[in-house]
């Protein structure tokens, strides 16, 4: 048997020729992900094989030492090896001096500032395209900005796309604080000055910040005409931008998935504390993101790594989790693309959030409510019959009518003439006795106006938390209201007044809702309280991690209100389970890797 590989044409792929035909060796190369057999009518035949490190691994095993490389793989194979184990090797550092920082010498300030794990990140960060994957509060974005400068980019244009509410309250606070940079942030509220952008850019004196949101590149909405030094995405998993990039659906003639694929950078970085959500496929868009030539086909990735099954119909069908016999190899794959760090790591001072299950008895009028709908699918509420008409819907109002007895209120008219609803819940609440209670004793209770303690409360439901606003206003406990149409101004003066060593203006709670939880720091409160869960644990701990302040040594406590006998029972087993998946792809075998490679 003889074999032989060299780099296809375009530089793309690998070429593997073999002969005499082996159907064993055949299914083998075949088995490969992404392989494809090359037709005598198109120029084969030949093998058609992803060029990649994992792959060529896997043509070594198929062929053994009858495999002979190109000089062109071959070189490409040398250096690829050595470019791991740089990356590799760099990415295991947890500190790196000051002096030897090139930011030292360009904004000393901002470098001396910055923590050892931040210093090592930096200079990872300065030398690669990376995803930065650092748990919430952890100040992923003043480590991007400053790892602009570490690599040498900071003379020209940088492209951020941010959550509306993070533009001014973190990026610009954070370029303003530690740069000369120019910014211009834009979402479509605000006319964007493109001239004044352009003639910063023209004179390359210093970075000139572009930062907006994925909204306004749908719409094209920025300056397109230009190669951009870095192209960072912040809070990833929020934008929906990477769960198209490099796929095939239907999402591929949408002009914003254009928009990114001719979006031209020298770096690029991914930003977010809580990646998943519950499934590991959800990586993959961050690695095609930085990567597009290692990490292009999602297929090929979910195969290498994942559980993958196939229906009776043959649709593929990713697990949410690792294969058991491919966990040891993924961190150690994957280290040259990733930065991860959790708190209990770096900041070991501070205390863990404290998780509090509170289980609610339902009012007796609710959960005859919610029984009802249980068992048909629909209840009446006064001369109106609320149903649901899929599994999406049926779930929703579950979950309303576990917060709260509801009523209904007629805001339009459907196009076959039947009215058009909308749920309110009543303060007919089983958990609203519990809230009160749980308040009062971390100090906040109308009858000691004197306290100072505060704490957040919040729901995925927007007429719920503002029920809850109003409720604990009727009792004496005065709060602000924040929804996902608060204005500016009661957004900042929520942070001001919820911010550690602030006047608190009289305000003890903040009631929001839980997927407000980005762009947004009320580090002074001591208590969470999550009125009810989403489907996705990451948003819970991305609003709990609204409370955590890296300089303060206070605990937090997170209380969690479920009713009893009811879908809120599956949604804590649900979260359980993706939680797992969370810790067992980014962080079950991370550190023990990390301690190993070190000690060698």
């Amino acid at each position: 048997m003889r074999a032989f590989a060299e780099l296809s044409e375009n530089g793309k792929r690998m070429d593997v020729r073999f002969a005499p035909f082996n159907v064993v060796v055949k299914d083998g190369v075949k088995a490969i992900p992404g392989a494809r057999f090359v037709s005598v009518e198109k120029g084969g035949p030949y093998w058609s094989v992803p060029l990649d490190l994992r792959a060529a691994k896997q043509l070594r095993e198929v062929f053994g030492q009858t495999l002979t490389l190109g000089a062109a793989l071959k070189a490409w194979g040398h250096a690829e090896v050595e470019k791991f184990k740089k990356l590799g090797a760099i990415v295991l550092v947890d500190d790196v001096p000051l002096e030897e920082l090139k930011l030292y010498g360009k904004l000393p300030k901002l470098a001396e500032w910055l923590r050892p794990y931040q210093r090592a990140d930096v200079s990872f960060m300065g030398t690669t395209s990376a995803l930065n994957l650092n748990e919430p509060r952890l100040g992923k974005t003043t480590e991007t900005i400053a790892a602009v400068y570490e690599g040498d980019l900071e003379l020209g244009p940088q492209l951020v796309i941010a959550p509306q509410k993070a533009l001014d309250s973190v990026w610009r606070m954070e370029i303003e604080r530690w740069t000369p940079g120019y910014i211009a942030t834009h979402s479509g509220l605000v006319k964007a000055d493109f001239d004044e952008f352009y003639y910063e850019v023209d004179s390359m004196e210093r970075p000139a910040w572009w930062v907006t949101t994925a909204e306004m590149i749908r719409r094209g909405n920025y300056p397109t005409d230009i190669e951009w030094n870095t192209f960072t995405i912040d809070e990833y998993h929020k934008t929906g931008l990477l769960r198209a990039v490099g796929t095939n659906d239907a999402k591929k003639n949408s002009k914003f998935v254009m928009a990114v694929r001719n979006i031209t950078s020298e770096r690029r970085y991914v930003l977010s504390g809580t990646p998943i959500g519950g499934r590991a496929i959800k990586l993959w868009s961050g690695l095609n993101f930085i990567a597009p030539e290692t990490f292009g086909a999602k297929w090929r990735w979910a195969t290498d790594w994942l559980e993958v099954s196939e229906d009776d119909d043959g649709h593929k069908m990713v697990g949410s989790d690792l294969r058991e016999e491919t966990k040891e190899e993924f961190d150690k794959y994957h280290a040259p693309y990733i930065v991860r760090r959790l708190r209990e790591e770096v900041l070991p001072q501070l205390p863990p959030k404290l998780a509090i299950p509170v289980w609610c008895e339902m009012e007796k009028a609710q959960r005859k409510q919610y029984e009802s709908f249980a068992a048909d699918l629909e209840v009446r509420i006064e001369d109106h019959r609320v149903a649901a008409n899929n599994v999406l819907a049926e779930y929703t109002r579950l979950k309303q009518f576990s917060n709260a007895l509801c009523t209904v209120e007629v805001i339009g008219t459907k196009d076959n003439g039947d009215p058009l609803l909308k749920v309110i819940p009543t303060e007919t609440s089983g958990k609203l006795p519990y809230l009160l209670d749980r308040l009062a004793e971390d100090g906040i209770d109308p009858e000691d106006q004197a306290g100072t303690t505060q704490a957040i409360v919040a729901s995925q439901f927007k007429e719920y938390i503002k029920m809850v606003s109003s409720y604990l206003t009727s009792k004496g406990i005065s709060n602000i209201l924040l929804t996902g149409g608060t204005s500016k101004r009661d957004s900042d003066l929520a942070q001001r007044a919820f911010k550690a060593g602030n006047d608190n203006e009289g305000l003890r709670v903040c009631c929001m809702v839980t997927t407000m939880g980005v762009g947004i720091t009320l580090d002074n409160v001591t208590a969470v309280h999550l009125m009810d869960e989403t489907w996705v644990p990451d948003d819970q701990d991305q609003l709990s991690d609204r409370a955590v302040n890296t300089t303060r040594n206070h605990q937090v406590s997170v209380f969690t209100y479920r009713s009893l006998l009811g879908i809120e029972e599956e949604i804590y087993k649900e979260n359980a389970s993706k939680a797992w998946t969370n810790r067992d792809v980014l962080d079950a075998r991370r550190r023990g890797f990390r301690a190993t490679r070190k000690g060698q």
